[in-house]
């Protein structure tokens, strides 16, 4: 299976194989119930539920709001008053969502603080470059613009309070350069800070560190109007990255900041797309990677056993989702696998299903046997 992104023509790819509302409390009052009760309420709202045992287990690990109300809104349908599931529907679908963003949720998460890394690099080259390495000479107010903010926290000279109280810990390696060197340059002070603390540190440099701040993500980007890629970048990455952390739903989100692509035009993306197409149009392409190949694999895990889901993720992911077979092969066996790594498989190369039985290839009965519980 491929997706592609609307307005970028950037592929995924995988495998995948054809197998044949409204989010309205019930009531106004809360109300305690056991995981039985939740098993009959569910049934009574015709969700099917093929194994009672296993799902009592899921609602007791995961827990009926995390899991059911939080991702059941795509299978259900409501009269205003009670809600019931649309035919066919599973408790199992409903959970292989659940895994889908909950994988989504850990992949965003350890992307950004990839980016995270990255970027407070290139601000502390930045700062440094233009005004030093002592910390009272990088810290002087004079040498960034003190707009007005509509949070006090990430005014100027909050945010340069910030740093400045963050210098006085007794923790390394900030307390080790302090009392050995007397001064804490830009590049150990950063790694304290707050990745929400440093994008707007940013925000308030001076058109030339801006430009040259960008210079390093974007050089690719026109250099007219990078540095307004930056900063509408590192906010979608921040509200993502807070959201993420906080346990917010990822799959279906829409960041509603506006990305501007050039003086007067802006990218026409929303939902996780837009993430996706901010983060490929950075220099350093390692936190594009970690998710394209995530969501790839997460699409495809929960297209396989349900492909009736692929018109809505590809319609909240913004995507396109078109089916195509595509196989693992080795040099060791003529054996073309479902899954990259089968059976400690290091280096296998992908193709299409097709062409590989072309090539005399056949299917490998442990992970086409097992594929639908991986």
């Amino acid at each position: 299976m491929f997706g592609r992104m609307k307005g970028l023509g950037i592929v995924f790819w995988g495998p995948f194989s054809h197998t044949g509302g409204s989010n309205l409390m019930e009531s106004n009052e809360i109300i305690y119930t056991t995981v039985e009760n939740q098993i009959e309420k569910l049934k009574g709202q015709g969700l099917i539920i093929q194994d009672e045992t296993f799902a009592k287990s899921a609602l007791r690990l995961y827990g009926y709001s995390n899991l059911i109300k939080s991702y059941r809104r795509p299978y259900t349908i409501s009269d205003g008053s009670k809600i019931t599931y649309r035919s066919g529907i599973t408790f199992e679908q409903i959970l292989s969502l659940y895994h889908l963003d909950n994988r989504l949720r850990s992949a965003v998460m350890s992307a950004m603080l990839d980016l995270e890394e990255h970027v407070k690099e290139a601000a502390a080259d930045v700062v440094a470059n233009s005004f030093g390495i002592c910390q009272d000479q990088y810290l002087a107010f004079q040498n960034y613009r003190n707009k007005r903010r509509r949070r006090p926290q990430f005014t100027l000279s909050r945010i340069l309070e910030k740093m400045r109280e963050a210098l006085e810990t007794d923790k390394n390696p900030i307390f080790h350069y302090s009392r050995r060197y007397g001064t804490v340059p830009p590049w150990i002070l950063f790694k304290s800070i707050y990745f929400s603390t440093i994008v707007n540190f940013i925000n308030l440099f001076k058109p030339r560190e801006q430009q040259l701040m960008a210079s390093r993500l974007y050089p690719s980007v026109n250099a007219d109007f990078r540095s307004l890629l930056m900063m509408d970048a590192l906010f979608v990455c921040l509200e993502y990255r807070n959201l993420a952390a906080h346990g917010g739903r990822i799959y279906n989100h829409n960041c509603e900041i506006v990305v501007r692509s050039s003086a007067s035009g802006t990218l026409n993306l929303r939902g996780f797309s837009k993430l996706l197409a901010v983060l490929h149009k950075l220099d350093y392409q390692s936190p594009y990677k970690h998710l394209e190949y995530e969501l790839n694999n997460q699409i495809n895990r929960h297209c396989v056993s349900f492909p009736e889901d692929t018109t809505y993720l590809g319609e909240v992911l913004n995507l396109d989702i078109v089916s195509k077979n595509i196989v693992w092969l080795t040099e060791k066996s003529k054996k073309y696998h479902s899954r990259q790594h089968c059976s400690g498989n290091m280096h296998a190369q992908e193709a299409e299903e097709s062409k590989a039985k072309e090539l005399g290839y056949t299917p490998c009965k442990r992970c086409y046997s097992s594929n639908k519980n991986n």
